[in-house]
């Protein structure tokens, strides 16, 4: 939760439930505190309450971009998916992201929102205390309609609760059948509801509410909604019109923000330390929308994030880890800020992949030969290389992992481990391992802002260096420490036009915002899985990338050469590089130089990551071969390849809701609830 207050008027609200459940007489004497009766609105804790538990209902979870569905569909982890398999998917047996259950899905939420809207004035509380209780209930209306929107285009707008009474529970009774609306008028609902609670939100919370909506975060809300329907997704024809309406919100936003004290993080020199604490410091300026968590693990305040157990690797007793793709690994600049195979200054070895790159790589990435500390272990190194019987084995490990591994308890199908989001201080017990995490996960950052602003003014032709589009970018690049460079472009092309900036914006934010769970609406906002002229989609031809369909993921296996070593058996007692090991051979070129490790620790001064680099440099080039493997995605027959239909991009209703609501019309492409293609058109 937000904070102390925050638990305990939710836990007064979970309580009010259980007295009005279990004792009748109580709703006689104290009323009905189901939230229909203005007697709850009286009283302002138990109206808070109200408010709190729409929080607790519409948080994001604070694992959002791990290895799920959505993060699945794209280049970050491998695996079939509902928007990649082979097979295609009906209405019948899409997700549904509609309704989803009675009470745990956006109408059972945007119902919580409207009753308190609807009750809200009917009691006696002050407008004073009521102000910033309304604006965000209204933001967390347009929370939820932002999500169905962007999934389905245009849904139906119920703006107060439904009362199911009415003709006796008929659904398709006229007060109740409430048809979809056209995408247009649900984001002007959207841009309203922001708009209310803009005006009636703080700024900034005191510290001991952070954590609460600000007025910042409503606004850079509708800048992202703004942006989303500015994109090709929903504007085909690329109208200027909604660019600029994105570009105006996303100005307001920044301009909002920096106001009362938000903005990037600090500039540091060592290899964006500071970016890397920022995800783990509860209260950081770049935190425009902020999921806090705590260390509580025995009563019902618990709120751990779960992130931190599952990224660590099992060597030390963690979850197991997220293992990166190879395209990933490739993807990141060089560190003059070039793409790989761009850069003259620093070639790009695939091999020795950790060699001059981006200073946000070093961060987002744990691999074999890196120290990867917690608190208990501030050196804890990564050793992820194989070692394999016969150079036959090394080649078939492209479609079959090998059998020696140095980690010897347990392992990633590809030998890169995800670092990102993992606190360099998370504590660690023998009972709780690294599950007592209280690091936040950030919604919305000040960086989002800063680039959903610069695509926006791409979007009305503001190409020129001072402008916001370069200027995003150059603000994230110089934070991190990427050098301006003798053009002053820090590494991004220069002299581009409309789509070639749109181009580096998009890859800016596949490099910034890289497993926050931000991929997938990028790639779905730009249609980035095919272009498809029938679709008025071609805009991967545009921006000049190559649509993700046809392609598989990849991981990576550091080999040991088989004329260096070569065994077919696993553990430390195999493993002739490790000292502790009872077959460590000290006349190979091994994991110690002098006795001390020769892994890289990037919080270490230049001078002594320049001289640990040399070291790994001589373990990797003498010992190790990188082995691309091709069996993290799917290899059954026929084989996987990543396979997303135009029709996706803006889904059906699933059959199951059509069910419940034979009235609601279908989304074109979909059949509806009689088998019939759908006549909805989520463009208008």
């Amino acid at each position: 939760m937000t904070n102390i207050n925050f638990k305990n008027s939710l836990l007064a609200l979970v309580l009010m439930a259980f007295f009005t459940g279990c004792n009748d007489q109580f709703l006689v004497d104290k009323g009905d505190f189901s939230g229909f009766n203005e007697e709850i609105y009286n009283d302002v804790q138990t109206a808070q309450a109200k408010v709190d538990y729409l929080y607790y209902l519409c948080l994001p979870a604070a694992t959002a971009g791990s290895s799920d569905t959505y993060s699945k569909s794209t280049e970050e982890f491998p695996g079939s998916t509902t928007y990649n398999q082979l097979t295609e998917k009906t209405s019948n047996d899409i997700d549904d992201e509609f309704f989803k259950t009675q009470t745990g899905g956006p109408y059972a939420f945007i119902r919580e929102c409207n009753i308190f809207l609807d009750n809200i004035d009917k009691g006696t509380l002050t407008e004073v205390q009521k102000t910033t209780m309304k604006g965000e209930i209204y933001f967390w209306r347009a929370w939820n309609y932002f999500n169905l929107v962007r999934t389905y285009g245009g849904v139906p707008i119920i703006l107060t609760a439904q009362d199911a009474i009415v003709g006796n529970g008929d659904p398709t009774e006229t007060g109740l059948a409430v048809q979809r609306s056209s995408t247009a008028d649900c984001m002007k609902l959207i841009t309203d509801d922001l708009d209310k609670a803009i005006a009636l939100l703080p700024g900034r919370w005191a510290d001991s509410n952070w954590g609460r909506i600000t007025s910042g975060a409503a606004s850079a809300l509708k800048g992202r909604a703004l942006l989303t329907y500015a994109s090709p997704l929903f504007n085909r024809s690329m109208d200027v019109t909604r660019w600029q309406a994105a570009y105006d919100a996303n100005k307001a936003a920044r301009d909002l923000l920096v106001t009362n004290g938000f903005g990037l993080v600090s500039s540091t020199t060592l290899r964006a330390k500071d970016w890397e604490k920022m995800f783990v410091t509860i209260k950081s300026t770049e935190a425009v929308m902020t999921v806090l968590n705590n260390t509580v693990t025995t009563d019902s305040y618990k709120k751990n994030n779960g992130w931190e157990n599952s990224a660590r690797p099992k060597e030390i007793q963690g979850g197991g880890g997220y293992a990166a793709t190879a395209e990933m690994l490739d993807l990141f600049p060089m560190a003059d800020g070039k793409r790989p195979g761009i850069s003259t200054t620093y070639p790009y070895d695939p091999l020795k992949f950790y060699k001059n790159r981006d200073p946000r790589f070093y961060r987002t990435f744990a691999f074999n030969g890196c120290i990867w500390p917690y608190a208990a272990n501030t050196t804890y190194p990564v050793w992820s290389y194989q070692w394999f019987k016969d150079q036959a084995a090394v080649t078939a490990a492209t479609t079959k992992e090998g059998s020696g591994f140095a980690e010897y308890a347990g392992h990633v199908n590809s030998g890169i481990y995800l670092r990102k989001r993992t606190d360099p201080a998370a504590g660690y017990t023998d009972v709780d391992k690294f599950a007592r995490s209280a690091s936040p996960f950030i919604e919305i950052r000040f960086a989002e802002v800063l680039l959903n602003l610069a695509e926006s003014a791409v979007g009305i032709g503001k190409l020129g260096l001072a402008d916001e589009g370069y200027q995003g970018l150059i603000a994230l690049r110089a934070r991190v420490g990427i050098p301006a460079g003798t053009d002053g472009y820090y590494g991004v092309p220069s002299g581009l036009d409309k789509y070639g900036l749109f181009r580096e914006i998009l890859y800016e934010r596949q490099i910034e915002f890289a497993y926050e769970g931000k991929r997938f609406q990028d790639m779905r906002r730009w249609m980035l899985w095919n272009d498809d002229a029938a679709d008025q989609n071609t805009t991967c031809a545009q921006l000049g990338v190559a649509p993700m369909n046809g392609a598989r993921r990849h991981g990576i296996i550091l080999a040991v050469k088989p004329t260096v070593y070569a065994s077919t058996s696993s553990g430390l007692a195999n493993d002739i590089f490790n000292p502790l090991s009872a077959k460590y051979n000290s006349a190979k070129v091994t994991r110690i130089s002098n006795g001390v490790t020769i892994a890289i620790n990037p919080d270490d001064a230049d001078a002594t990551f320049a001289a640990q680099i040399t070291k790994l440099d001589l373990f990797y080039d003498t010992n190790l071969t990188r082995v691309t493997t091709d069996f993290i995605d799917p290899t059954t027959t026929p084989t996987f390849i990543t396979t997303f239909r135009s029709k996706y991009y803006l889904i059906g209703i699933k059959q199951s809701v059509l069910k419940q609501s034979p009235y609601l019309f279908q989304t074109k492409g979909w059949d509806d609830y009689y088998g019939v293609n759908g006549t909805f058109d989520p463009l208008k």
